[in-house]
């Protein structure tokens, strides 16, 4: 698809050459430092209508890289063709992709362009990625095993208090080493499905407050007045997993007092995580559970509340925020039964 009619008499010719090109194909006058040809996947890869590509220059699709550009120009009418792993081109949406790009000068009705072939390193990169992320969880794996043996020498310590955390350690070095396996098998950090069991709250709360320390970390007192009459049908794990990043956060944000409170809604468990933070700002509302989004606390990349609002959906629940102001914020964690378990009569939950 060719933007301009300048190409005189060659331009069937150079039509039926662009598109039959599989990768994006740009052609470049470079005397005047504009497109004047491109193919439909130049147009789908860039986001625009050839008109709108008529109207653009090298420089609006690679805006960071200007020097660059004009020194790739030059190249190309010097040598002839041009290589770059690690340009990027902008959208018309504003995104950066990742692309290498081959350049060739070619004559056309007595002129020259540069023929631009763009490939996108998008999946290049990702499976690169994929594969460090392999490496280092195997060696993850193994020295959460070490950490593992130590905590069991421990286990045989004279001192019960001593032994009550080795038991800590040993079930959260357990929850790692099954994390980085699952990574490992599937090659990808999708939760697995919920290992439901039955359990207290209070159990679970005994185990969140060893393992976060509110007191010793930030003189916050945490609570959970109902937690022996609350038994849930889930996984341990991965519930133990959402309320500590609940709870971290809100500890983060400067909360010193937090409650955990649970309650039964027919044939689902319900828990409501209060804290009295200084409330979420209208701006992070409405990306809390985006993996890009922004966390609570300074310098939080969002990521704890992405993963406790993956892992509530992973049981065909949710998470929500319930409430948020300069008084706290409520989070409502929503577990639903495992099917075929009865109802269980209880008070309706707002």
């Amino acid at each position: 698809m060719i933007l301009i009619e300048s190409l005189g008499p060659a331009r069937e010719s150079v039509v039926k050459l662009f598109e039959e090109l599989y990768d994006p194909a740009l052609l470049i006058d470079p005397e005047k430092g504009v497109f004047v040809g491109a193919n439909s996947a130049a147009c789908e890869f860039l986001g625009y209508s050839p008109e709108e590509l008529a109207a653009l220059s090298p420089t609006e699709i690679h805006p960071h890289e200007i020097p660059r550009l004009d020194a790739f120009l030059f190249a190309v009418r010097e040598q002839g063709r041009w290589k770059a792993d690690d340009l990027s081109c902008r959208t018309k949406l504003g995104h950066l992709v990742p692309a290498q790009v081959r350049a060739t000068l070619v004559h056309i009705s007595d002129r020259e362009y540069v023929l631009s072939v763009v490939h996108d390193r998008r999946e290049a990169e990702l499976a690169e990625l994929g594969r460090s992320i392999r490496k280092l969880t195997h060696d993850l794996r193994n020295t959460m095993v070490s950490s593992r043996l130590m905590s069991d020498r421990l286990r045989r310590h004279e001192d019960p208090l001593v032994r009550q955390s080795a038991d800590l350690i040993a079930r959260s070095v357990d929850r790692a080493v099954r994390m980085c396996q699952q990574t490992l098998e599937v090659g990808s950090a999708r939760e697995g499905s919920p290992r439901r069991e039955r359990f207290m709250l209070s159990d679970l709360m005994a185990e969140l407050n060893a393992a976060i320390g509110p007191r010793e970390v930030a003189r916050a007192e945490m609570e959970s007045p109902n937690a022996e009459e609350i038994e849930l049908d889930a996984d341990f794990d991965q519930v133990f997993r959402i309320l500590t990043n609940l709870i971290r956060n809100a500890i983060a944000a400067g909360s010193r007092h937090i409650r955990v409170i649970g309650s039964r809604e027919g044939n689902r468990t319900v828990i409501d995580c209060e804290d009295d933070g200084p409330g979420l700002p209208d701006s992070l509302q409405g990306c809390l559970f985006a993996e890009k989004g922004t966390g609570r606390g300074t310098g939080g990349a969002g990521l704890g509340l992405a993963i406790a609002w993956e892992l509530a959906r992973n049981h065909g629940g949710d998470l929500i925020m319930r409430e948020t102001g300069p008084t706290g914020t409520v989070f409502r964690l929503l577990l639903p039964d495992r099917p075929g378990v009865p109802e269980v009569p209880g008070d309706a939950v707002l």
